[in-house]
């Protein structure tokens, strides 16, 4: 760190820090720095990323729920929800909180959400008259990557 001094006159300037020891450890502190920042933004879009996802898969679980509970007679025509083929639903929202807008709730950060368009599939399939299966697809674009979430399930009629 310092120079052995020869009289206790100049001991205090020995032991002071150089400049280029000074501009080392800055050098090495903004490493430091910049290294944090990147990483924390990173798993902040990991964090954005994983909260899409989850609610892609609440819309696709909501479809499941609605495809599962819908009630399917023998005596009756089968239920909308259950006829064979595909339907497209476009244009639902994803990370779009309105419950934040409430009195009380507002503040500097409740609207920086970005809504994401998401388009959910449902694909339904006869197996055979009284079995049908489910095939629910949520699709998104979230910093220019596609995503989808999927989920099948099987669905029979209610009479035994």
């Amino acid at each position: 760190m310092g120079v052995a001094c020869p009289s206790r006159h100049f001991c205090r300037r020995c032991l002071a820090f150089t400049l280029p020891e000074v501009v080392i450890a800055g050098a090495i502190l903004a490493v430091f720095v910049a290294g944090s920042v990147a990483t924390m933004a990173q798993i902040n879009r990991w964090a954005a990323g994983a909260r899409l996802r989850t609610l892609a898969l609440a819309l696709a679980q909501q479809k499941v729920d609605e495809v599962l509970t819908t009630s399917w007679q023998t005596a009756t025509a089968r239920p909308a929800v259950l006829t064979a083929g595909t339907n497209t639903e476009p244009g639902l929202q994803l990370n779009n909180d309105n419950y934040n807008s409430g009195i009380g709730l507002g503040g500097a950060f409740t609207s920086l959400d970005t809504a994401v368009p998401a388009t959910r599939t449902t694909t339904i399939t006869n197996l055979n008259t009284r079995t049908v299966r489910a095939v629910i697809t949520v699709s998104f674009t979230y910093r220019t990557r596609p995503f989808n979430v999927s989920l099948t399930t099987l669905r029979a009629i209610d009479d035994i």
